[in-house]
């Protein structure tokens, strides 16, 4: 291969078609001419001597010399975009950045207050722009590069994505206190299961699916109701007979919904514990201000865990 004839351009459009194999998808995520790309893709197709993408129908596949690539291209892009960020000067208190955040719709309650308030603080000419997702949504927003850093549970974390642990929740179960089929504040097995249940639709979004588990056992339980997300379970069973299970940490911001009680969910296994992670892609991994982003939501979270742990 003539390295000479190899330019960044070319690589940034290699690194967009062996992720989207489609020109016209490449076309679009590098806002560029459908024509410039095919240009691009000759040039590499006769620098490496391979055609690269090859017509399966209707679509276009990778060939096995492009598929053999991926890995190495996205370590050598991830290089790239370091050298040309790390020595660029990040200064939080003039920075006008913008901060593209993805997150479900429970952690822009529990966890996003904390946050802005340590931005607003540490970079008050800093911007904060959030946008809800299941986990799956999320990682495909980074990949896309249309998200800087991913918050939540991630029952899986897509390739390319850098992770880290910020802390542990726990599912519990919560009734109203005048619920008849209480005894001494707790849901005995039996009573847990013929209670008359409002679920959080199944979405994977916390990546333990409790009834799946019941079915396995042989058990099931009674769902009447159904909702999208976590934050409207409190106000749906305060002052009625339905249970449902939700998360310790969210379930504090609502004690004085109603009486609420919580318990531990009674079910005879252990149920797992919620591990939630901040998520952003590997090019991100040397940028000052990403650093700085994911210095200040891993010592925002941190505080909010230490508030409600005491």
């Amino acid at each position: 291969m003539n390295l000479a004839s190899l330019d960044l351009n070319l690589l940034k459009v290699l690194d967009a078609l062996l992720k989207t194999e489609s020109v016209s998808k490449s076309a679009q995520k590098l806002n560029v001419t459908q024509s410039a790309v095919s240009h691009a893709l000759k040039r590499l197709r006769d620098l490496f001597g391979d055609p690269l993408l090859v017509r399966d129908g209707a679509t276009m596949r990778a060939s096995a010399t492009a598929v053999a690539l991926r890995e190495p291209l996205e370590r050598a892009m991830s290089g790239i975009h370091a050298l040309m960020t790390s020595a660029a000067d990040f200064d939080p208190q003039t920075s006008r950045r913008v901060f593209r955040l993805a997150m479900s719709d429970a952690m822009t309650l529990e966890g996003l207050p904390g946050i802005l308030r340590l931005v607003r603080r540490e970079a008050p000419n800093a911007d904060i722009l959030v946008e809800t997702a299941g986990p799956m949504d999320r990682c495909r927003l980074l990949l896309e590069e249309k998200a800087d850093l991913a918050l939540g549970v991630f029952p899986a974390v897509a390739d390319g994505l850098r992770s880290e642990e910020l802390y542990r929740d726990e599912l519990i179960c919560i009734a109203d206190a005048s619920n008849p089929r209480l005894k001494n504040g707790t849901l005995t097995l039996q009573a847990f299961l013929d209670s008359p249940h409002v679920t959080v639709s199944p979405n994977s979004d916390s990546g333990i699916q409790l009834d799946d588990i019941l079915r396995s056992m042989g058990m099931s339980r009674r769902i009447v109701s159904s909702v999208p997300h976590y934050l409207a379970l409190p106000s749906l069973v305060a002052g009625t007979d339905l249970v449902a299970h939700s998360r310790r940490m969210l379930i504090e911001f609502f004690r004085p919904v109603g009486t609420l009680v919580a318990m531990p969910v009674p079910v005879p296994f252990a149920v797992p514990e919620l591990v939630f992670m901040q998520v952003w892609h590997a090019r991100q991994d040397y940028d000052a201000a990403q650093i700085w982003l994911r210095r200040v939501v891993r010592r925002a979270l941190a505080h909010d865990v230490a508030q409600v742990s005491k």
